[in-house]
């Protein structure tokens, strides 16, 4: 059985073409943290050379804070982050993850169908966690009835 769940008012911010090797990440994190921001999903590129590209999402009621800490990081790094808000976060749950090959395939091509814009992806062994601007939320659910 699959259970598709959707949660609205999130943000993300995205940090890209950061060095791979440095305490930048575990710094934002800390400092997010600090700050009492709760942070949902976390997002990180396969290394590039020495970069990464990483990113998290969170509540739309924390930016207000989390502009704060980002500009902090700004001046010191002198790395902008990308941040957005208004989006919708759709978790799809199925054991079909567990036991079978192509689950994720179809899950993404069921998406590609609406020429929806994912702007994270996460995913654990019986999940997968999608951050979609709420313009495509309502092609998405409509896409993902045929799972």
């Amino acid at each position: 059985m699959t259970e598709i769940k959707t949660y609205e008012g999130y943000s993300a911010v995205t940090f890209a073409d950061i060095p791979a090797k440095t305490g930048f990440k575990s710094d934002v994190l800390k400092a997010v943290a600090q700050s009492g921001i709760n942070i949902d999903m976390i997002s990180q590129t396969p290394p590039r050379s020495d970069r990464v590209s990483f990113g998290f999402s969170f509540s739309d009621e924390d930016i207000p804070s989390l502009l704060k800490i980002m500009a902090r990081f700004t001046t010191e790094s002198n790395i902008t982050p990308f941040v957005t808000s208004g989006n919708v976060k759709f978790r799809i749950l199925s054991d079909e993850m567990c036991d079978q090959a192509g689950f994720a395939a179809k899950v993404f091509e069921l998406i590609d169908s609406v020429s929806a814009e994912i702007l994270m992806v996460s995913t654990g062994n019986d999940e997968i966690c999608l951050l979609v601007p709420e313009s495509c939320c309502e092609d998405i659910c409509s896409a993902l009835k045929a799972l």
